[in-house]
């Protein structure tokens, strides 16, 4: 069975192409600067500022919501106040809420509110600094800058690492019955009822919960340059996810 954390780390980076923060409730920067461990968790030494380096941020589009289930097995099912609940439910008639289902082993419930991605504009100039750094040896090979980032208003994560877990979210008493979000912290939303395990991060704000991060690279009889660190064939030297680690626990 799968490391719930490694899983959502590998899986998110691999259907989004974004990385995701670990934990989901930390906050991180535009034009941070640090390192990736083996399973893709993000380690800050510095930042483009420390370093007299001085990026430009800009944003991409308007904010827009995001809302992703990482299997067909994964099920979210609105429940609304004055509905009968399902047979087995801890939710009764009277209660808002929501029942999250998790019937094929490893899944990942992910969404956002308000969403807005920002990034560096000046990468052109910034890669000319960071070459000249490294040359003079004043910037590690292996350091890897936050490029581009999601902030969110609000944000909902659930990981399972249990085949059929089962959750269900109860709403407080009193609200309303129309467009109910995962997202929504006015709701809420306290845990009635729980089988397997489960990881959550319900409705929490402010938060920055997918990043790309860019790393120097030197192409064969080509100039040092910035690249982005994915799960591709670079020749950044420093590690990336590991498939045997991401399968097994700890």
């Amino acid at each position: 069975m799968a490391n719930p954390y490694k899983f959502y780390l590998a899986h998110m980076h691999d259907k989004s192409g974004f990385r995701a923060s670990w934990d989901p409730s930390r906050v991180l920067k535009i034009g941070y600067v640090g390192k990736l461990d083996k399973f893709g968790v993000f380690t800050v030494f510095s930042s483009l500022e420390d370093e007299g380096i001085v990026p430009k941020i800009g944003a991409q589009g308007s904010k827009v919501d995001m809302d992703y289930t990482s299997h067909d097995s994964v099920s979210v099912s609105l429940k609304a106040s004055g509905t009968a609940p399902v047979a087995g439910s801890a939710l009764t008639e009277l209660d808002a809420g929501f029942t999250i289902g998790f019937k094929g082993g490893s899944g990942v419930v992910f969404q956002t509110s308000g969403q807005r991605t920002m990034e560096i504009i000046n990468m052109d100039a910034i890669q000319k600094q960071i070459v000249e750094k490294f040359n003079e040896g004043n910037w590690d090979q292996d350091s890897l800058i936050v490029t581009h980032l999601v902030e969110a208003d609000t944000v909902t994560v659930i990981i399972s690492n249990s085949s059929n877990g089962l959750l269900e979210l109860k709403a407080k008493a009193g609200v309303g019955t129309a467009n109910l979000k995962l997202t929504d912290a006015t709701l809420g939303l306290t845990v009635a009822r729980e089988q397997g395990s489960t990881m959550k991060f319900i409705s929490q704000s402010g938060l920055t919960p997918l990043y790309r991060v860019m790393g120097l690279h030197h192409p064969l009889f080509k100039d040092w340059k910035l690249t982005p660190k994915g799960k591709g064939p670079e020749n950044l030297s420093v590690q990336d996810f590991d498939s045997k680690e991401v399968e097994e626990d700890d």
